[in-house]
């Protein structure tokens, strides 16, 4: 992520204000958050109006007999295309006009309480006139309707308010009292809408920007993490890693029986070469070793590492002692092959010595450190059998090809 869009986001959550909108494209991805985030709000919300208008039906027959047939066809008129609405909304299309569905929902209730009310008689007429109230508050806040669409619905409900019971007649000082009634909670619902829609506008911002530093700060430990693992001049695994890495594949091999082999390698002379050629010649060729190195650990759990100074190891999982020491001359041959100058080698060229070893892992081993003990044995006897060879644990030099290199 990079830092002047995290810059951007501090800066809008520190100047949001009272605005309701974002610059475009994070306007679009909020809504779509939002949709996603609050569909099944809208969608509580909606079932609510459509069981409380049905569970108001049960009373009818009590309070109102002669007309409670007449009050369930209008309940069920009102609550049957909100329920296809409501059911339609599930699908990827529908959710992308989340908001003014709700709206639709919520002056569907309005229309259908009215029309109740204006079927209901004396005094019961009122209950239902002033549970518009209600539906407003539910529908407004629960169903989590942005500001705007709010507005709108506002807008069209005190429509339909005054249009239902004008036509119906209703007497004036009723006309006036609904009115008031519903322009409080109008202005109420609408207070709650902004308030919560800021709120939710403020919590996005902060979790997006939260989200982002996270982001960052992951990429930070993975980079810390392959700073520690890794040797800062050759850019191979490091003394740490190769202990780690050691000690898992000595566990895999205990637990399957399978042999582990360990090459530990030396670049000869080196001192030599450092003093004539200097310490920049120096790490160059520590550098050409270790990517040769790497050629050779390509397999699951191998591992070409710096152990320290001139030293490198090389794990390699499921090899016999011989098998390793194929590779082991494999890789003496590349080291010769990549033709770096040294005059104090017989060969001309820098030349690595090589000690192999390999244990199948047991309970009656000591750990991993027996099987690096005994490589070290191996490369201290290549050395000392003149350099530029390779020797393997408990056995005779493995080559003997150009013995004073």
């Amino acid at each position: 992520m990079d830092q002047p869009q995290i810059d951007s986001l501090r800066q809008l959550l520190d100047n949001q204000g009272w605005r309701l909108r974002f610059p475009d494209p994070l306007e679009e991805e909020f809504q779509q958050d939002y949709t996603q985030r609050y569909h099944s709000h809208m969608l509580i919300a909606g079932f609510l109006g459509v069981l409380s208008i049905l569970a108001c039906g049960v009373i009818d027959p009590f309070w109102m007999p002669e007309q409670a047939e007449e009050l369930w066809r209008l309940r069920l008129l009102t609550t049957v295309p909100v329920l296809i609405i409501l059911m339609i909304s599930k699908t990827r299309l529908a959710m992308n006009y989340m908001q003014p569905i709700v709206a639709a929902c919520a002056c569907l209730f309005v229309a259908g309480v009215i029309a109740i009310s204006l079927k209901a008689t004396v005094p019961f007429n009122y209950f239902y006139a002033s549970s518009i109230t209600v539906v407003m508050l539910v529908v407004f806040v629960l169903s989590r309707l942005q500001f705007m669409w709010g507005c709108l619905a506002a807008a069209i409900m005190m429509v339909i308010v005054n249009a239902g019971y004008t036509l119906g007649q209703t007497d004036l000082k009723m006309l006036v009292a609904i009115n008031f009634i519903s322009i409080i909670s109008v202005v109420f619902s609408l207070l709650g809408t902004f308030l919560v829609e800021r709120g939710l506008r403020q919590n996005y911002l902060q979790s997006r920007l939260l989200s982002f530093e996270n982001h960052d700060l992951g990429e930070a430990n993975l980079r810390l993490q392959y700073l520690t693992a890794i040797d800062g001049l050759t850019l191979i695994a490091n003394r740490r890693s190769m202990d780690v890495n050691l000690t898992t594949e000595w566990q895999r091999a205990l637990r399957k029986r399978e042999p582990l082999g360990v090459v530990m390698i030396d670049v000869d002379h080196f001192k030599l070469f450092n003093d004539t050629y200097g310490h920049q010649a120096g790490d160059e060729c520590l550098r050409e070793v270790a990517g040769a190195l790497k050629d050779f650990a390509r397999r699951p759990g191998d591992l070409a590492a710096r152990y320290g100074g001139e030293e490198f190891v090389l794990i390699l999982t499921n090899a016999t002692a011989p098998q390793a020491t194929i590779v082991a001359e494999r890789v003496r041959d590349k080291i010769v092959a990549l033709g770096i100058r040294n005059q104090h080698s017989s060969h001309g060229n820098v030349t690595v010595s090589l000690g192999v070893a390999s244990i199948i892992p047991s309970t009656n081993h000591s750990g991993p450190d027996a099987l690096l003990l005994a490589a070290d044995q191996a490369l201290y006897k290549a050395k000392k059998s003149g350099r530029n060879r390779v020797c393997m644990d408990g056995a005779e030099e493995a080559d003997t090809e150009n013995p004073t290199g």
